[in-house]
């Protein structure tokens, strides 16, 4: 093998390598991302949720407790 071959194939061999790099590298931050973003979102939407119903069975626990309490029959003086 000539020098110039195997500055060639030394050449090749290394573009090849940094482009395979780069792809993997981008395939996996954006495989990464997503399942992230998926994740993120999923959490955020059941804490969301978990505290938005926790809230309305408080505030309608409350109104409810104070409906049955509440005497209607006295009149307002």
């Amino acid at each position: 093998m000539t020098l110039q071959q195997k500055i060639s194939n030394s050449v090749r061999d290394s573009v090849y390598d940094s482009v395979r790099t780069s792809v993997n590298a981008s395939v996996f931050n954006s495989v990464r991302n997503s399942v992230s973003d998926s994740v993120y979102d999923s959490v955020r939407y059941s804490v969301r949720n978990s505290v938005g119903d926790s809230v309305y069975g408080y505030v309608w626990g409350s109104v409810r407790d104070k409906l049955k309490t509440y005497d209607f029959t006295t009149k307002n003086k």
